[in-house]
């Protein structure tokens, strides 16, 4: 079943974004099981929400490539993402 999945990163930025975007997205490709990523800031932060085939694929994406990333980039001090994962019902594009 298709997810949407909501990342919140208080104290993020648009350089740490873009740093973890290179080592997990290369060349802006999509990871496999991602049909939509969509990123910006927030007050205070940055969000990313994504839309993923199923939610097996998005924790695989997680615990083997964006964490590792992540804490390459940010290091272990830095800001703590605050992960939502959803169903979806209905995915409509253009």
């Amino acid at each position: 079943m298709a997810v949407v999945v909501v990342e919140e990163v208080p104290g993020g930025n648009q350089s740490i974004y873009e740093q973890v975007g290179a080592r997990v997205m290369p060349e802006g490709q999509l990871p496999e099981g991602c049909a939509v990523h969509i990123a910006g800031p927030t007050d205070g932060g940055w969000r990313v929400i994504s839309v993923w085939d199923a939610e097996e694929q998005y924790q695989q994406f997680l615990n083997e490539k964006l964490i590792p990333a992540f804490q390459e980039v940010a290091g272990e001090e830095g800001p703590t993402p605050k992960i939502a994962v959803h169903p979806v019902h209905t995915h409509i594009t253009a």
